[in-house]
């Protein structure tokens, strides 16, 4: 439930009509605009923000449902009894039942949410051939009828400009959606660009710095006067499309300005009335004395929020003791996330720089400098709290103990609490690592930026155990972020994987697991799941990596929900004998090579020397509405297109296909066999016993002739060979150049492109 007792609602709520002026007279207590401090800002914010749990099915369900994500949404006009909450269009797209709003006061009212809700006015639409994109402003005004007295949001007068310090109001989502309780934030940061508004795409112009998260959607956007100056509606990140300008979309979250709404017609034609006065010292100094009891919403061990009738004329200071602050609160039945100030099991705090590893240390005041350290002797369920720092003087790797949860800044997915380093470590079912941490059963790892740059290098191996690891990033590892072994099925959500050579996450043996809500960017493969393993991979974003998810060997992944585009060649590959369960709402675009290919390559011909990658393979793959030889060195390569027979004309493609690469093969074959290598050969015009031909030679002296002939030309490509070998090539790399009356491409660029892939070491 919403904490905020009877009597302080009945003072805030009795008391609220003096604090809303009307829209043409100016309040004797208003404040010029001048900017105000965050603390300031916060106390108007909460008196405003309220949070928005979508599509419940009828009236009176609980608030907050384990598993599903909340918005948030501000309070911004009213016309009698009737409110106006203005939030993201996205938060309440989707229609049917009731959408809950939930008052500062701990009252929640109740929206209809049907196709045809009179209480729900859209100021936008969905548009795109896949509904991704909203088409208008991401905006929607939401009615609701209360007798109370709410105080409105104060809106600026003045546009916003470039560098002024903003705030953004929002009650972010858990990483865990199972816990039913939100808290309100307001996060600081400064306007960093303003662009033209795209109504073809939700109307976004401002570009700010502050941190947001999942369930922010929604909130107000303050300037330093505490008016309203816009709704945030994205985070940070290259897809957020805010900007032409990708550095600025990574480093920056992005709203919708206030101006754009109020000079929607739809706006116009409600005739609304706002309030424009600056926020005044009363509504200011009422926010810093009770902010802090209504900033916690639910609990699944709360009731729903129904408080008690207002008691009218209860000064708000006496609050009795049983209404006590939301921090002292009993915790809801779940495993808990842990905080600095939680009074569940034991805290030991750690400091890199200015704690010291005496057994006399570990308290707040006094913390240890090492994890190694802590570690000693701890008790199952102690939380070890991790100052800012970067910590490379550990014993690595660093092995956790069942039940113990590693922490630093979780709402900053670990910025600026680092692990850096790794050591050597034989595990009990998968082998020899080189990691920074050996997770635990039971254990938590939250929060953190783990880095082991060395060769080969791994952030966290998960072995046989079900940690749960949350909001950390996994940046710039020598090989893999995470890898989970053996039985592993651990839980990884809301993490980023940024510029790790081989792999955000590699998934091996029989593990299984959840591996949701995680951002992976710029890494060699985003996932790669072989052996026997089955995780669950849902609602991940997928982005600008080599290669988005490679599925090989026998494994049996399901994904769903993901978005998987922009990756340099293939969106999701599934290789050898793997199958992928992949349901229709994943969505996959702008994946250069291909957004989904299976390369059965178990079923190719295969010479004895190629199983060690001594030989390359070549099979007939559909590919590109059509069909192409690929080829493949040894099963940590991963398949490269190489010829198109999409313009075949004399037969149909298939059978060219299986005809020109059972040839190729042969001859490949051969060569390699006489200690040829694929690097040395060509691709060559010709002619056999008088007729154009493309033959595949050994070397440059070589010509066509019968044993190297891999197909005849058509009359239409006789007349021009050049043409014809440059629309059959399509690996990276190919030129095709006149070499005296023959035309040639070297395969060099070919066999570079069929080494072994780091993201693939278990394969062999």
């Amino acid at each position: 439930m919403m904490i905020l007792s009877s009597r302080l609602s009945a003072c805030l709520f009795g008391a609220g009509a003096a604090l809303v002026t009307s829209v043409g007279a100016i309040s004797p207590f208003a404040l010029n605009a001048l900017a105000l401090s965050q603390r300031e800002v916060d106390a108007i914010a909460w008196q405003v923000s309220v949070l928005i749990s979508p599509n419940l099915t009828k009236r009176g369900d609980r608030l907050i449902i384990q598993g599903e994500k909340t918005g948030s949404g501000v309070i911004l006009a009213r016309n009698g009894n009737t409110y106006y909450v203005l939030t993201a269009l996205h938060v309440v797209l989707k229609r049917g039942g009731f959408h809950a709003i939930a008052t500062p006061d701990g009252r929640v009212h109740y929206v209809d949410a049907s196709s045809n809700s009179s209480a729900i006015i859209p100021l936008g639409s969905l548009a795109g051939n896949l509904g991704q994109q909203i088409n208008g402003l991401d905006l929607a005004l939401l009615k609701f009828e209360s007798d109370r007295s709410y105080p409105v949001a104060r809106i600026a007068s003045e546009r916003v400009r470039k560098n002024e310090s903003v705030f953004v109001s929002g009650w972010r989502n858990p990483s865990d959606l199972r816990r039913t309780t939100r808290f309100r934030r307001l996060t600081p940061g400064s306007i960093r660009e303003i662009v033209n508004s795209d109504s073809t795409d939700g109307g976004y112009s401002l570009l700010y710095s502050n941190e947001t998260g999942a369930g922010t959607s929604g909130g107000p956007i303050f300037n330093a006067s505490g008016q309203l100056i816009g709704i945030h509606g994205r985070g940070r990140g290259i897809e957020n499309n805010c900007s032409s300008i990708p550095e600025l979309n990574v480093n920056n979250s992005c709203g919708m300005q206030l101006i754009d709404f109020l000079n929607h017609p739809q706006v116009r034609a409600a005739r609304l009335e706002f309030n424009r006065n600056p926020p005044d010292r009363e509504m200011i100094r009422y926010g810093l004395t009770h902010r802090s009891q209504s900033d916690r919403i639910g609990g699944i061990n709360s009731p729903n929020p129904t408080p008690s009738p207002p008691q009218a004329n209860l000064p708000p200071e006496n609050l009795p003791p049983e209404n006590l602050p939301p921090e002292n609160l009993p915790p809801e039945n779940l495993p808990p996330e842990p905080s600095p100030d939680s009074e569940e099991g034991n805290i030991y705090y750690v400091d890199p720089q200015r704690g010291t590893n005496k057994a006399t240390a570990g308290s707040r005041d006094n913390p240890f400098r090492s994890i190694t350290y802590a570690l000693q002797g701890i008790r199952q369920g102690t939380t070890i709290q991790l100052a800012p720092g970067t910590y490379n003087q550990e014993k690595f790797p660093i092995k956790l103990k069942p039940g113990i949860i590693l922490k630093g800044d979780s709402d900053r997915q670990g910025r600026g609490v680092t692990i850096l380093g790794g050591g050597f470590l034989v595990t009990r079912t998968s082998g020899n690592y080189n990691t920074a941490i050996l997770a635990a059963k039971n254990s938590s790892i939250i929060g953190l930026t783990v880095t082991n740059n060395n060769q080969g290098g791994t952030g966290i191996v998960v072995d046989g155990t079900n940690p749960t690891i949350g909001n950390n990033t996994f940046a710039n590892n020598g090989r893999d972020g995470i890898v989970v072994a053996g039985d592993g099925s651990p839980r990884i959500d809301n993490n980023l994987f940024l510029n790790n050579r081989g792999n955000g996450i590699a998934v091996i043996g029989s593990a299984s697991g959840d591996i949701r809500n995680n951002d992976f960017q710029n890494t060699g493969l985003g996932l790669a799941i072989g052996e026997t393993a089955a995780p669950v991979v849902a609602d991940n974003h997928i982005r600008a990596n080599k290669t988005g998810i490679a599925i090989g060997q026998q494994s049996r992944p399901t994904l769903q929900g993901n978005i998987i585009e922009n990756n340099q060649e293939y969106g999701l590959l599934v290789m050898a004998e793997a199958r992928a369960e992949v349901t229709g709402n994943n969505l996959f675009r702008n994946n250069t090579t291909s957004d989904r290919l299976i390369a059965r390559t178990k079923t190719w011909p295969v010479n004895p020397r190629a199983e060690s990658g001594q030989t390359p393979i070549f099979g007939c793959i559909e590919y590109d509405g059509g069909i192409a030889t690929f080829a493949q060195n040894g099963n940590s390569s991963i398949p490269r297109p190489m010829l198109t027979w999409n313009n075949s004309r004399s037969l149909p493609p298939k059978n060219r296909c299986d005809l020109a690469t059972q040839r190729l093969r042969g001859i490949v074959d051969n060569f390699v066999r006489n200690n040829g290598r694929l690097e040395q050969m060509f691709l060559s015009s010709g002619r056999v016993n008088d007729s154009p031909a493309i033959c595949l030679l050994e070397d440059e002296a070589e010509r066509c002739n019968n044993s190297n002939m891999l197909f005849l030309l058509s009359p239409e490509q006789q007349n021009n060979p050049l043409e014809a070998l440059e629309q059959l090539l399509i690996f990276e790399g190919a030129t095709v150049s006149p070499a005296g009356s023959e035309v040639r491409a070297s395969l060099k660029p070919l066999a570079q492109s069929l080494q072994p892939e780091l993201g693939l070491w278990f394969a062999d």
